[in-house]
């Protein structure tokens, strides 16, 4: 990456990045849904920088983007039959 650029990540490593924060305080918490993430980003909900066909985000926007992305909900296991 170009020194320019050197603050902007993928929005999906971003949502990883606060996955990983959140599920190392509790397993069981609800995650942030790459799917939800990437509509929000399409319609400018949140801000990002869109070069080719990925999505990319500054770093010290990634509290924002947390605070404007609603948690998932976990799916209950299935019991098996």
């Amino acid at each position: 990456m170009t020194a320019e650029n050197h603050d902007f990540l993928p929005l999906t490593e971003a949502l990883a990045e606060l996955n990983k924060d959140i599920l190392g305080k509790d397993s069981s918490a609800a995650c942030y849904a790459s799917s939800t993430a990437y509509a929000r980003a399409a319609t400018g909900a949140i801000p990002v920088q869109k070069f080719g066909r990925t999505y990319f985000v500054r770093r010290s926007d990634i509290p924002l983007i947390a605070s404007r992305l609603p948690l998932g909900r976990r799916r209950h296991a299935y019991p098996a039959a």
